[in-house]
C-alpha cells in the first residue's frame, strides 16, 4: 500500500498532467528529468494502474492519473492559499466578535465605534450584548467586555479607559418647573429592584426613601429617557446624561459614586485576529471620549 503522507507524488502527477511532459514537469517542480520518471514509475508500481499513456510525444492521464493530478491539484491550491494567508497578502480578520456592555454604554458610546470597526473589518460580524451584569468571558459569553468597574475580575486582560463621572440630571422643563426645591422634595428616577445594590441606588436612599421614589426602571439607557421626558430627577453617568439633549445637570459629579470605565477580554483570546482588531479599535475610540466620561465637559 502505498504510504499516504508522501504528498510530493501527487504533486508529480498533477505537474506532469499540467505540462504534458516529464521535462516540463521537472521544471514546474525544480526537480531534474528522471526524478519525476522515477516518481511516476514507482507510485503506478505500487498503485497497480497505470496513470499515463504516451501519445504524440505528450503524456495523457489515464482516469486513474486524472483523479491524482486533480487531487495534487486541489492540495497545490489550499497550500498556495496558506502561505499567502500566512505571509499576509490575504490576511483580512473575519468571523464573529461578540462584545457586551451596558445599556448605557451601548447607547452612548457604542454605534459610531461600531460604524469604524464595519468600514475597516468588513469580514467581522459583530455582535453587541446588552446585559448590566458582568457576563462571564471565561465562558466566551462575549469576546470583549466594555464596563464600568473599580475592580475587574483579576482573571481578564484589561485597559482601564478613564474615570467615570456621576451626576443628577433634569430635563430643562422639569429644572424651570421646579426650581427651589430641596432635592428630597423632588421626584426621583432610579434603577429597578434588581440593582437595588447599586452605589446610586444606595446614594438615593440617603436622601428619599426608595419606597417614595415613584420611578423605577432597570437600566440608565432608560432611566435617562425617562428623565428626558420630564418624570423627575436621575443621577446619571455624566457620559449619558451630557449626551442627551434634553438633559441638564444639576450640580457637580458626586465623588462618592466615582467609578471606572474598563475593556476587557480573556488572555485566551489576546492574540486572535479578529478579535485583537476590534479590541485596539475600542480602545482607541473609547480613551478619546476620556473627558465625556470623567464628566469633564459642560452640561
Amino acid at each position: 500500500m502505498h504510504n499516504a503522507t508522501d504528498l510530493n507524488d501527487l504533486r508529480t502527477v498533477a505537474a506532469v498532467h499540467q505540462t504534458g511532459s516529464l521535462s516540463g514537469a521537472a521544471r514546474a517542480l525544480g526537480v531534474n528529468h528522471a526524478t519525476v520518471f522515477r516518481r511516476v514509475i514507482q507510485l503506478e508500481k505500487e498503485l497497480g494502474v497505470r496513470l499515463f499513456e504516451r501519445s504524440s510525444g505528450r503524456y495523457v492521464a489515464t482516469p486513474a492519473g486524472e483523479e491524482l493530478a486533480a487531487a495534487g491539484a486541489a492540495m497545490l491550491a489550499v497550500a498556495e492559499q496558506s502561505l499567502l494567508k500566512v505571509a499576509g497578502r490575504d490576511l483580512r480578520p473575519s468571523g464573529v466578535v461578540r462584545i457586551t456592555s451596558t445599556d448605557s454604554v451601548a447607547k452612548a458610546l457604542l454605534n459610531p465605534i461600531v460604524a469604524l470597526c464595519r468600514q475597516r473589518y468588513p469580514q467581522i460580524t459583530l455582535q453587541i450584548v446588552i446585559d448590566n451584569v458582568m457576563l462571564d468571558l471565561a465562558k466566551r459569553d462575549a469576546d470583549i467586555a466594555v464596563r464600568p468597574s473599580l475592580r475587574p475580575p483579576e482573571h481578564l486582560l484589561g485597559k482601564r479607559i478613564a474615570p467615570l463621572a456621576f451626576a443628577v440630571y433634569g430635563s430643562q422643563h422639569y429644572l424651570a418647573a421646579n426650581t427651589g426645591k430641596a432635592l428630597e422634595a423632588h421626584e426621583w428616577i432610579a434603577l429597578g429592584e434588581a440593582q437595588e445594590r447599586h452605589a446610586t441606588v444606595q446614594w438615593l436612599q440617603k436622601i428619599k426613601p426608595l419606597d417614595e421614589v415613584g420611578c423605577r426602571i432597570d437600566g440608565f439607557a432608560g432611566m435617562a429617557q425617562a428623565c428626558a421626558d420630564g418624570l423627575g430627577l436621575a443621577m446619571l453617568p455624566c457620559f449619558l446624561g451630557d449626551s442627551t439633549a434634553r438633559l441638564r445637570r444639576m450640580q457637580a459629579p458626586e465623588p462618592t459614586l466615582a467609578s471606572e470605565l474598563w475593556l476587557l477580554t480573556h488572555p485566551d483570546l489576546r492574540h486572535t485576529a479578529r478579535i485583537q482588531s476590534i479590541y485596539q479599535t475600542l480602545l482607541q475610540e473609547l480613551a478619546q471620549q476620556a473627558p465625556l466620561l470623567a464628566g469633564e465637559r459642560p452640561a
